[in-house]
């Protein structure tokens, strides 16, 4: 049998499919949260899943939700501002984001030009942390790279190429710091070893011992 609850004005419905394996959390419109997980999996622990997620679902779910005035950035790079215009404007590294008071915030030209001040905003975020903390990761594991980039991509989160070139997803700072990390190393790893072999998951686990679990979780809220 479903459940259904109501948090912060959001409708959940908790449902139990043959073919889950793992908890799956969809944000279906605007106000309703769709919790899928495997029958043997308890209602209380898909809570519990959802419940230290849910942040992040409400603030970070651009393509699926409409953004809130408390929309924020992982380093609070990114100033939501009532002004009498609608301007974006960068200034000492940070997006101060003007909307007008008198028109309706929810409005498609809003959201979408807070939309790209968000991406803009977590692209200096990006910058200022991804590269710097994957150059820190190689150093103190003794991994090579040859170039590093930054892209703005729905399906990957990163890549590394044979000539040891890897490319972040900016929208890496949605997510904590260690699902970060384990991102970070998963590629670092391709730098040694170019696929997905036992051999290859044996060497994350080196310098990731809890990769599954956080994995899990990167799969889960993508």
């Amino acid at each position: 049998m479903n459940k259904t609850e109501s948090i912060e004005n959001f409708q959940i419905k908790y449902r139990k499919h043959v073919f889950s394996k793992s908890i799956k959390i969809t944000l279906k419109q605007d106000d309703f949260i769709l919790v899928t997980m495997p029958y043997s999996c308890p209602y209380k622990t898909a809570r519990e899943f959802l419940i230290s997620n849910f942040e992040k679902i409400k603030n970070f779910n651009l393509n699926k939700k409409t953004l809130t005035k408390n929309l924020k950035t992982k380093f609070d790079t990114l100033k939501i501002i009532p002004s009498n215009e609608l301007k974006t404007i960068k200034k000492d590294k940070i997006i101060h984001f003007y909307y007008p008071e008198n028109v309706d915030f929810f409005s498609k030209q809003i959201q979408k030009e807070l939309k790209n001040a968000y991406l803009k905003a977590i692209k200096i975020e990006a910058v200022n942390y991804l590269i710097p903390r994957l150059n820190f990761l190689a150093k103190k594991f003794d991994f090579k790279i040859n170039k590093t980039s930054l892209r703005n991509q729905k399906t990957r989160f990163g890549s590394c190429s044979y000539q040891n070139n890897i490319s972040l997803n900016i929208n890496l700072m949605q997510y904590d710091f260690d699902i970060i990390d384990y991102v970070l190393i998963h590629e670092l790893c391709h730098t040694r070893i170019k696929n997905h072999s036992q051999k290859f998951w044996n060497e994350v686990e080196k310098y990731c011992p809890n990769y599954k679990e956080l994995r899990k979780k990167l799969k889960s809220n993508y």
